[in-house]
This record gives C-alpha cells, structure tokens and sequence, in this order.
C-alpha cells in the first residue's frame, strides 16, 4: 500500500525503491535537492543565493503556485548559475510529486527529516565512542539506537486518522469538475515577484 517514498537521490537508492515499491510515486528530497543545487555555485555568496531562490518554491500554499514558482526559479537560476538551472530542471518532477498528495500532507512529504534525524542520532552515539574496538562492536550500538528509534516511530503517529483520511477525500476532489485555472502569464509573473520578495527580505535580514 505504499504510495511514495521520499529520498535523497542516491541511485542505488533510487534503484531499490523502485524494485522493491513498485508503483510507489518517488519523492526527492527538497532540502537535498537544494543542497545538490548550491553545490553547482562557486562562491559562498553564490551558494546563499541559489538556496534562497529554490527555498521560496517549496513553501507554495496550491499546486499551481508551487509549480509556476519552481519554473520561476529555475529561470532565475539560469541567470546567475546555469549549472544549478540544470540540476533543479532535470529533477522537477521528482521534486515536485509530493503536490499529488492533499496539501496537508506537503509539509511532512517533501523532505527525508525523518531519516536524517535517526542518522543525526546515530553520529551523536558513535562521536562519545570515537574510536570502536570492533566492527561488531559498531554494529551493536547503531542496532540498539535503531531498536529505541523503532519503539518510538511504532508508538507515534507520523500522520493523525484524519490527515490520512484526506488522502482519500483528495482522490474524490479530483474527480469533480476542476476551477477555473489563472492565467499562465499572471501566475508566472506572480511568482517570480513572490522569490524576488522572499530574496529581498533575506538581504534586508542579512543587513540588519
């Protein structure tokens, strides 16, 4: 019943997933994307600029805005850092298949935080051992830090019972017959006006 994995964009990953999720839609990590993205940019000043103009994208409160944003930025990415256009351009609709899911749900959707704070937690274990005696003796600490991680994820919900019912009431929405969609043209001028605000607040934040 596995509807979509979220991951960072490692092929042998990517390749496992897909063999063993079959059918399961594939969600890139935004935050890995992001970091993929600044790590085409030379400068450091470069870098804060290609995350700062990708971030705005994935904070989009309807489908339509999300993706006029997301092409917005790979435009404006085009202009300063082609390379960095490239990565995001190619990765789109991986990056973006969270937005098929009822918009409740993006939030917890389009990043692996999960499994980043399980590794985050592993790394904090092993740094007050530094040095193991044994491979085996490694292994037995990240196995008892996985079990605890376990226990916890078995007595929490990641979702409650009526976020997960919109899933289902999404899937109902959609077979009624759709709004009026905006404007191409206005909705891309939009939101590349909602990334230069949101750049324009990050420099007067810097400034102060």
């Amino acid at each position: 019943g596995v509807q979509l994995v979220t991951s960072d964009a490692h092929k042998g990953l990517v390749g496992a997933i897909e063999e063993v999720f079959q059918g399961a839609s594939w969600q890139r990590c935004a935050v890995h994307l992001m970091r993929d993205c600044m790590r085409e940019a030379g400068s450091r000043q470069l870098k804060k600029r290609v995350g700062r103009i990708m971030s705005p994208a994935f904070r989009a409160k309807d489908a339509a805005t999300a993706r006029a944003m997301y092409h917005a930025a790979c435009d404006m990415l085009r202009e300063c850092c082609p390379k960095a256009a490239d990565v995001a351009e190619e990765a789109e609709p991986d990056a973006l298949a969270y937005l098929a899911f009822p918009p409740s749900h993006w939030k917890r959707l389009r990043t692996n935080n999960v499994q980043e704070r399980a590794n985050r937690e592993i790394k904090r274990r092993s740094r007050v051992v530094q040095v193991f005696p044994s491979e085996k003796s490694l292994e037995r600490l990240v196995g008892a830090v996985m079990c605890e991680q376990d226990e916890q994820w078995s007595a929490s919900r990641y979702f409650a019972y009526d976020k997960i019912q919109e899933l289902y009431d999404e899937k109902r929405r959609r077979k009624e017959p759709a709004a009026p969609a905006r404007p191409a043209a206005d909705l891309a001028e939009a939101a590349r006006k909602m990334i230069l605000a949101s750049l324009e607040l990050a420099e007067k934040v810097d400034a102060a």
